[in-house]
């Protein structure tokens, strides 16, 4: 502690900020604020998008007023119609958690006085800051998917929701030749929106290096009419569309359809090939190279699965008297080195192994897609590294607190603080045991 004589340094000035309770109250204000008009704008913006600005940015730049006020149900009284508050400086949810996390470790954890009066609280902070760490960790690695299997179909991979890749396979002569795929992340050519820029790849493998230009992220390919255009490809040009659908909502993301222009360009001075990537294409780009031809297509990414489920039965329960569906379920097989475990999926009841949770999200009769009849089921599959850890900062908060509160009880019934308080946390803990073993 610095003497009255000498005033604090810089450095112990700012720690003293990063631990302040006032910032701590200024950021857990702002997160409220966020959470209120991230709720609001997801009405039209839908889940993914109001996720993406609000919570997952670094910094705002935009609040929709027009969507906020319809939520609220406010244009009853006054169509004030789509306006837009444009923000620069304004930190976004990712932000203001990781100033939290520092405000919290600092000033919960490290300054904060230890002694058996503030153990509870501390361990109420170190749960706290699990919980910020767990987020961030579902942020960066987590991965989420789809698939749909009919009745006694068989899969082990899944599709990415929203992470797209393009795909070069070479296509083999022989059909038993085992395939192999170069994947370019999405991530390194997004940014090649504009006409006349792109980006080149090159692989050893392949006779021609590959150039990405004119991304979008929701586009169809359209007939050029006009003469000259500098990008038409084969007659085709890249025509932007909007992300709204025709209620005005965004779409969510995986109903977009992007595409970009690709260029592949012969490393032994052959011909120049161009080529439009769509993702709704019904067929991969071709490339020539010699004798040997190329598959090239934007799609979404794969995952492969360390298991296989299979499709055994599925059935849809409706509400007496209604069409409005009340649970779907299904009954799988999982398949693993040669063993077979059956399991039941529903809708709030996922399956999870291996790092994986396996969840219920659809269900098809059959009658109009075409299938014959065949029942289906889409499953989201979702790999969390960090799956369990909010459920365990949970728990450890409940114990935390439940401490600090025995603690001073027992000071204020003047017994010992430590024998009283463990002995009651380890009684309420098998209590809570047993009566969850009962219930399970």
């Amino acid at each position: 502690m610095s003497s009255p004589s000498q005033p604090p340094s810089p450095l112990a000035k700012v720690i003293a900020f990063l631990s302040s309770y006032g910032l701590a109250t200024a950021v857990l204000l702002m997160l409220l604020i966020l959470t209120f008009l991230g709720t609001l704008e997801q009405a039209e913006h839908g889940l993914v998008a109001s996720q993406a600005r609000y919570f997952e940015s670094a910094f705002i730049d935009r609040i929709d007023i027009g969507a906020c006020w319809r939520a609220l149900a406010l244009n009853a009284y006054k169509d004030i119609g789509n306006v837009e508050l444009p923000l620069y400086i304004v930190p976004g949810g990712y932000t203001l958690m990781a100033v939290l996390f520092v405000n919290l470790l600092i000033g919960g954890i490290i300054r904060i006085r230890k002694s058996p009066k503030t153990i509870g609280v501390i361990i109420s902070h170190f749960a706290i800051l699990f919980m910020i760490a767990a987020g961030a960790v579902t942020h960066h690695f987590a991965k989420e998917g789809n698939m749909t299997l009919r009745e006694g179909e068989t899969k082990d991979e899944f599709v990415s929701f929203h992470d797209r890749v393009i795909e070069i396979e070479k296509l083999q002569k022989d059909p038993k030749a085992k395939r192999s795929v170069l994947v370019i992340d999405e991530s390194r050519f997004r940014d090649v929106t504009t006409p006349g820029q792109g980006r080149t790849f090159t692989h050893e493998s392949l006779p021609f290096d590959l150039v990405i230009t004119g991304w979008k992220k929701n586009a169809r390919p359209k007939r050029a009419t006009e003469p000259g255009r500098r990008d038409e490809v084969d007659g085709y040009y890249i025509q932007e569309i909007s992300n709204l659908d025709e209620t005005g909502a965004a779409m969510a993301d995986e109903q977009l359809a992007s595409a970009c222009i690709a260029i592949a360009k012969s490393k032994s001075g052959g011909p120049v090939q161009n080529g439009i990537l769509w993702e709704m294409a019904a067929a991969p780009w071709t490339v020539t190279a010699g004798e040997d031809k190329y598959l090239i297509s934007l799609t979404h990414r794969t995952y492969k699965l360390p298991f296989a489920v299979r499709l055994d039965h599925t059935e849809e329960e409706k509400h007496p008297g209604t069409e409005r569906a009340r649970r779907f379920s299904s009954n799988v097989t999982k398949l693993s080195d040669g063993h077979e475990e059956k399991r039941l999926i529903t809708m709030n009841e996922p399956v999870r192994s291996q790092g994986y949770a396996v969840f219920q999200s659809t269900f098809s009769s059959g009658e109009n897609d075409g299938s014959g009849g065949v029942k289906s089921s889409g499953f989201m599959i979702v790999e969390n590294p960090a799956d369990h850890w909010p459920l365990i900062s949970c728990i450890i908060v409940a114990e935390g607190l439940l401490l600090h509160f025995l603690m001073m009880l027992a000071r204020f019934i003047k017994v010992n603080p430590w024998s009283f308080s463990l002995g009651l946390i380890v009684v309420f803990n098998a209590a809570f045991a047993l009566a969850m073993w009962k219930l399970l």
